[in-house]
């Protein structure tokens, strides 16, 4: 594929989500539901932060927090790095690898989630960016 792609072509739309305050408990359950390894937080239908399974394992069970009494914002990785829906997939890229993350949450242009897009599909739509995104890999 072209590195003229745009984030929307290649986003995944059904994310799955839940509210600042959803327990613990239930955002792992949930993850765990749909094999999610990255879920993102929202409030008011924009995103505020995201919540990685490696987020679960260092801020709640290795911290012996009791996942029944904590809620999402209190784990959630925040200020979240986001992108437009019409950035290219290179763009995309640069700023994953920028920032060394591994998911990007797709926004319109009032800054609603619209789709979420990862590491994954960046390398799948243009195979030329894996040296970008295997940089990302590493962390």
């Amino acid at each position: 594929m072209a590195t003229n792609v745009t984030v929307k072509d290649i986003m995944t739309k059904d994310v799955k989500t839940v509210e600042n305050n959803t327990v613990m408990k239930e955002v792992v359950a949930i993850m765990n539901k749909y094999d999610k390894d990255a879920i993102l937080v929202i409030q008011s239908g924009k995103p505020t932060g995201i919540i990685t399974v490696k987020d679960v394992l260092i801020r709640a069970v290795e911290a012996e927090v009791p996942m029944k009494t904590v809620i999402a914002r209190m784990v959630y990785t925040n200020p979240l790095v986001v992108i437009d829906q019409n950035a290219t997939v290179k763009e995309a890229a640069e700023l994953m690898k920028h920032w060394q993350i591994k998911h990007l949450p797709v926004v319109d242009k009032n800054g609603a989630l619209v789709g979420m897009v990862d590491d994954r599909q960046i390398v799948y739509a243009d195979p030329k960016l894996m040296p970008i995104m295997d940089y990302c890999r590493r962390k």
